[in-house]
């Protein structure tokens, strides 16, 4: 029997095709990113209001300390996020790799380039159009990234 968790959501809806599609929707824009920047995507693409933000045409993002004292309420709980989907990132990270669509080493580098169409759903495809936006943001240093989403090492 699957497991309920709050709201009613599947346990299942993050999952490990959910966190691959969104990494390498990201890594299709950034080529290259380190294993502490993959690792900040997950929280923010399963966290509804921060994916909506991210994915809307009409938001321009000026970096990290503007999105999180602009949108407080997104990054109120990123931490508890980051945290709760590492598993899930570094399953998701070991997926991607394994078929081919990155290579790990130093960074986590694009091998190829994952198509986001209309047969991976709509969800999918709001992770990808979020993925532009989300690879900007990571352009900055770690530790200002993990400074301004206050992620607690």
């Amino acid at each position: 029997m699957l497991e309920k968790v709050e709201k009613n959501y599947w346990g299942g809806y993050n999952n490990i095709g959910v966190g691959a599609v969104a990494i390498a929707s990201v890594l299709n824009h950034s080529y290259s990113l380190s294993i502490s920047k993959v690792l900040l995507i997950i929280p923010m693409v399963v966290h509804r209001p921060t994916l909506a933000h991210m994915s809307h045409k009409g938001i321009q993002e000026r970096g990290s300390a503007a999105l999180a004292s602009g949108s407080p309420n997104l990054f109120v709980n990123f931490n508890q996020r980051f945290e709760s989907y590492l598993p899930l990132s570094l399953n998701s990270v070991q997926l991607l790799v394994h078929l081919g669509y990155a290579r790990f080493g130093q960074s986590l580098v694009r091998q190829k380039i994952l198509t986001v169409d209309k047969m991976f759903g709509r969800r999918a495809q709001k992770i990808n159009q979020a993925s532009k936006k989300i690879s900007e943001l990571l352009q900055e240093d770690e530790e200002e990234l993990y400074l301004n989403l206050r992620v607690h090492l």
